[in-house]
């Protein structure tokens, strides 16, 4: 984990059903994400869903410095309590943690190899 220059990702879809709820979770969630070095990358309320995701109303990716970062963020206990609002305001989501490329990957493509 946590490959030289290499940033994580959050990689989320879902079908907002409850757009008050949804509203707090976005309040609440916005600060703390700064707070933890994360920031909304992309976000499409009207993404091409396919392959189980065609129902999906929002599309989000959010970075961090790093892997471990993604994955601390996602596992902490201030995290896990707002996804229960996300939850809740939600259905048919997924969730995902990336790695990006490293910086040696990077030079590769720049350099096409």
């Amino acid at each position: 984990m946590d490959k030289k220059g290499a940033k994580g990702y959050w990689i989320s879809t879902s079908k907002v059903t409850n757009q008050d709820l949804f509203a707090e979770y976005v309040d609440k969630v916005g600060p703390w994400l700064k707070e933890v070095g994360g920031v909304v990358f992309a976000k499409d309320l009207e993404p091409q869903g396919k392959e189980k995701t065609e129902e999906a109303n929002l599309a989000v990716i959010c970075e961090f410095p790093s892997m471990r970062a993604a994955v601390e963020a996602y596992e902490s206990t201030e995290y896990q309590e707002l996804s229960k609002i996300r939850k809740a305001a939600t259905e048919n989501a997924t969730f995902t943690i990336i790695e990006g490329m490293d910086e040696a990957e990077k030079l590769r493509r720049a350099m096409g190899k």
